[in-house]
């Protein structure tokens, strides 16, 4: 099965304070699931006919610990199934030796024409 890895450092504009003063300056909850994202699409690269794309379908995170700006966070994305062309990882995030977040994800691979054409429909 697939495996792939992603990381990143945290910067100021990745951090929940970013989107909300009241909030601490560690990494956002979405910021922690791009990164998984990124990596269990970076899985699938190998799958993809040149007009293709992999797209998250659904997610599921459990954000267990913050990670401050200056931190380097690790996704690693493990295929554990696929049903078509839907494909269920999980992923988990590190932050050095700690596990700061898992995640469930299916990404699905969809023709890029298809979403090109639902976004000028929304122009």
């Amino acid at each position: 099965m697939e495996k792939s890895s992603f990381r990143r450092v945290v910067t100021e504009a990745d951090t929940a304070a970013a989107l909300d003063a009241s909030l601490p300056p560690a990494a956002s909850t979405p910021f922690v699931l791009s990164i998984a994202e990124r990596a269990c699409h970076e899985a699938l690269a190998g799958r993809l006919d040149d007009d293709q794309l992999s797209v998250r379908s659904r997610a599921e995170i459990d954000h267990l610990a913050p990670s401050p700006v200056g931190a380097e966070l690790v996704a690693t994305g493990e295929l554990v199934a696929e049903d078509g062309p839907k494909f269920n990882f999980e992923v988990d995030v590190r932050d050095g030796d700690r596990t700061v977040a898992r995640v469930k994800h299916t990404r699905a691979i969809v023709p890029q024409a298809a979403i090109l054409a639902r976004l000028e429909s929304r122009g």
